[in-house]
Formats: structure tokens, C-alpha cells, sequence
């Protein structure tokens, strides 16, 4: 008796390999992302570090940290003082980090922005549209798209910022203070300056040397999510610069912005892609734009919020698994949790609080 051969697959075989594959498949699609993510967040902090190096460069090239952003009153009285320079931090270091080119069609003598009859400044038109990827964390698309939920669990979406703009996500530390001060009066690692006829138009820049608590135990940059959902209204915090001498009471005690940093609970965010987060590298006229505080622990489930353009009420954020990361004084790279210790977080942030911090916790 003779048996022929069998050169095929039975059905039965054929679907338990196809079952086989798929859950291989799906084993592996989780591995992939994460491969992908760790990638993206490897370049993230690559993009910090060549940021901290160039901060570096830009201390010893002109003895002092670049400005937040700058404010000159007295350019011409005819145009409004709001709009007279206000260029970025970010802005000053573009010859560190390889951006001579742009930074060379950026004028920094004229008025950068005004809302008045005279023409844009050529630097709006020609500089602000470049996208520039070391102000890009790759896991970010900055399309504003990204969900949050608040601390009632309401989702919302963020918006994008202005479609002829060039965004960035990372933002200067304002320290643990909800305001951008001027000319040495700050508490954090940038400062601000301004001048005008009352200071005889002298400046003050802050320098290494005036980082009390050392640059290694002082947070610098911080990553923040392009068009995160904010208010457009004051925070009822004082935000005064002696904040370790804080009263208790709800309204004005600092402490309390581990629960309740003065920004609605609720609320509209604000529509307006020209003042949505991380809206320009170039322009420092809104602190939404260039900063950050360390009153708000990472990723916040408090909202963002600044009506004016010296109201700093927004926390260091990103789409990366868990925490931020954020770049030291010193030039180094950590990546902070969210469930790090409100007081930690907000100490870290300050320049010459003198409190103790285990940098290795965060």
C-alpha cells in the first residue's frame, strides 16, 4: 500500500502559526515603542546637554548667564516699552550651539516686536520661523494635540502654537517664584534685565558666582509640552521673593502650591495660539514663552496659569513616562519624577535658599 506524500499545511496548522506570529507580534510592538521612546528620550537629554555646554561657553564668553529676556524702555518713547526687546535666553546662546548663521539675522540693537504702525522687525519675519532641533525634544510633536487631565480628571486638549512660529520645549528656571524679576532681584537660576531712566539704563546679569547653593544643586532647564493647556489669568499667589518668610494662610504662602497654586481649578484655556506655551524661541515677552517655576512639582495636575507677562505660575512638564528631565547649573542631566517631594523640588529651584537638598533624590 502506498502513502503520498503531504506538501502543504492543513488548516488547523496553518491558523495556530498565524496565532503564534500575531502574539509574537504583539509581544514585540510594546518592545519596539519603548526602544523607540528611550531613543527619543536619549536625544532629549543629548539636546539639555549641548544646551548646559553652550550656557557654559556664553558665561565664559561674556561673564554672566544670559539674560530670561531683556527689557529697554527707553529704545523710543514713542513706541510702547512692552514691546521693546523681551529677546529669549535661548536666543543669546544660538552661536554655542552651532546656530551662528541664524543667530547673525538676528538683530539684537532694534526693537524685536511692537503692536504699534511701524513694521515687524525682519527678525520676526526671517529668524522666528526656524525650527531649531535643539529646542525640540523629539518625543514631542508640539502640535498642542496632547490630552491632560486636571486634578478633577476633566480632560483637555492643548492648542498649537502660531502656525508661522518655530516653538520650543525647553524653558529657564524662574526658581520657586510665581513672578520674573529684574536685574539681580530673582530667585532662580536665569535672571531678567531692564533698563530704563530710573537705574540710569545700567543692567545687572547674574553670574555663576551669585548661584549660592552651587550650580550642581541648582536646576537650570526644564522641559515644558508645546501648547499645554493654560488660563489666561493671575495666579492669587504673592509671589514675593522672600518666600521662605512666608506667613501661613491660604492666599500668599507659597508652601501650599503642593496642593493649590492660585490658578483655577477649572476653567477655559486660553485659545490663542500667539500665547500658547512654548510659543517662540526668539521672543521672551511672556514668561509662558521662556519659563518655568519650581512651585509646581513635574507634570502638574494644577493648571498653567499668567495674565500678564511677569506671572510665572507654570511647572517644568513632558510627554516622556513618569517625570522630566532637566538640566542642572552644573551641565548635567537628571531625570526627575513626578512623585518627587514638593519641598525638594521647590529648594532645588532657588539659588541661595541655603537648604540642604540630596540632589540623588530627584
Amino acid at each position: 500500500m502506498k502513502f503520498r506524500r503531504r506538501d502543504g499545511f492543513t488548516l488547523v496548522e496553518l491558523l495556530v502559526v498565524i496565532a503564534i506570529i500575531g502574539v509574537l507580534v504583539g509581544l514585540l510592538l510594546p518592545a519596539v515603542q519603548a526602544a523607540r521612546e528611550a531613543a527619543r528620550r536619549m536625544q532629549c537629554s543629548n539636546n539639555l546637554k549641548q544646551i548646559g555646554l553652550a550656557i557654559h561657553n556664553y558665561h565664559s564668553a561674556y561673564k554672566a548667564i544670559p539674560a530670561m529676556r531683556d527689557r529697554h524702555d527707553n529704545v523710543n518713547p514713542a513706541i510702547s516699552n512692552w514691546n521693546t526687546q523681551n529677546y529669549s535666553w535661548s536666543a543669546r546662546i544660538l552661536p554655542f550651539i552651532e546656530e551662528t548663521a541664524l543667530y547673525e539675522r538676528i538683530d539684537f540693537s532694534i526693537h524685536q516686536w511692537w503692536a504699534g504702525s511701524p513694521p515687524l522687525n525682519r527678525n520676526w519675519n526671517e529668524a522666528n520661523p526656524t525650527v531649531v532641533s535643539a529646542f525640540r525634544c523629539p518625543s514631542e510633536p508640539g502640535t498642542g494635540a496632547s490630552i491632560w487631565n486636571d486634578s478633577t480628571s476633566v480632560r483637555h486638549a492643548g492648542i498649537a502654537s502660531h502656525i508661522d512660529w518655530a516653538p520650543t520645549n525647553y524653558f529657564a528656571s524662574n526658581g520657586p517664584d510665581s513672578r520674573l524679576r529684574w536685574n539681580g532681584q530673582g530667585v532662580g537660576f536665569f535672571d531678567c534685565i531692564r533698563s530704563n531712566a530710573n537705574n540710569n539704563n545700567r543692567t545687572t546679569y547674574r553670574k555663576f558666582r551669585d548661584i549660592l547653593d552651587g550650580l550642581s544643586n541648582t536646576v537650570a532647564v526644564a522641559e515644558g509640552v508645546i501648547g499645554h493647556p493654560r488660563i489666561q489669568v493671575n495666579s492669587t499667589m504673592r509671589g514675593a521673593r522672600g518666600y521662605r518668610e512666608q506667613t501661613t494662610g491660604a492666599v500668599g504662602n507659597l508652601i501650599v502650591t503642593a496642593n493649590d497654586n492660585g490658578c483655577p481649578l477649572t476653567g477655559n484655556p486660553d485659545a490663542n495660539s500667539t500665547r500658547a506655551r512654548g510659543n517662540t524661541w526668539l521672543r521672551g515677552y511672556q514668561a509662558s514663552e521662556v519659563a518655568f517655576n519650581t512651585l509646581m512639582t513635574p507634570n502638574s495636575k494644577l493648571f498653567d496659569c499668567g495674565g500678564n507677562s511677569d506671572r510665572n505660575m507654570y511647572a517644568a512638564r513632558s510627554l516622556h513616562t513618569g517625570g522630566v528631565q532637566v538640566l542642572m547649573g552644573d551641565g548635567s542631566v537628571k531625570f526627575v519624577t513626578d512623585s518627587v517631594e514638593f519641598l525638594l523640588w521647590r529648594a532645588v529651584g532657588g539659588i541661595g535658599d541655603k537648604e540642604t537638598v540630596d540632589i540623588e533624590q530627584l
